[in-house]
């Protein structure tokens, strides 16, 4: 079903690009390093419409290499009425934002699946706020560039046991399409029609790998708002 719906919206998404509607830098990076597999991308989280475009960056490449179409990790309460196969079908695990036992319970269990997807050489798409950046009570900034700071480190950890690349990407949108915090529908809205929304810029970083006998789950998230947040120098 992902790769159904990928395709479908894949043709649209490489003509807003075409368009410079949606402007990509690192792409080829990033396509060669999701090739390969085991690679954790996280990126700020601006509004709602990233999380769909981002698995649309390697349409099509993730019609012949189904692990190229990476994994998300949606908030539990948005598809509250899939079931587990949907989810399944959808490459969505499921995590609980709150502290509440039953989100503690459900993120032990998305932890685990996720360590098993990267021996499966799987791909991940992770927002790690905890939200929307807007919405969060503490923030970090480098320049103009902001984002809330990361709370959960546990996606982090289990990229450090299997050594799965990090790869941070920095989500840029003009004020009008932040605005309000629109939902998805509206969001669609001023991206196809308004041009003073455009362009949205995805910018892929280098990736690197956490090593070392001992995760320390602090230092990890500090390095990795950093690594989102920095522009890279022109080569």
């Amino acid at each position: 079903m992902a790769v159904l719906l990928g395709t479908l919206l894949g043709l649209p998404f490489w003509l807003l690009g075409l368009f410079r509607i949606i402007r990509i830098s690192g792409y080829w990076r990033a396509v060669n390093y999701v090739r390969r597999g085991r690679v954790l991308i996280v990126a700020n989280h601006p509004s709602l419409i990233e999380t769909f475009l981002i698995p649309l960056v390697f349409w099509p490449w993730a019609m012949f290499r189904l692990r190229m179409f990476p994994w998300s990790l949606p908030d539990k309460n948005l598809f509250k009425g899939f079931t587990p196969e949907h989810h399944e079908r959808l490459r969505c695990v499921r995590v609980g934002r709150d502290d509440t036992l039953e989100s503690r319970k459900l993120n032990w269990s998305a932890m685990k699946r996720v360590m098993e997807h990267f021996e499966r050489q799987q791909c991940f798409v992770a927002h790690l706020e905890g939200g929307r950046t807007s919405k969060q009570a503490e923030h970090v900034s480098v320049g103009p560039n902001r984002m809330g700071k990361i709370k959960n480190a546990q996606i982090l950890k289990a990229a450090w046991k299997k050594g799965a690349w990090i790869m941070p990407l920095h989500v840029k949108m003009t004020d009008d399409m932040r605005r309000d915090l629109p939902g998805f529908g509206e969001s669609l809205r001023r991206l196809l029609l308004s041009p003073k929304c455009w362009p949205i810029r995805l910018e892929f970083r280098r990736p690197y790998r956490i090593v070392g006998q001992r995760f320390d789950e602090e230092t990890e998230k500090r390095r990795l708002e950093l690594a989102i947040l920095t522009p890279e120098l022109p080569a």
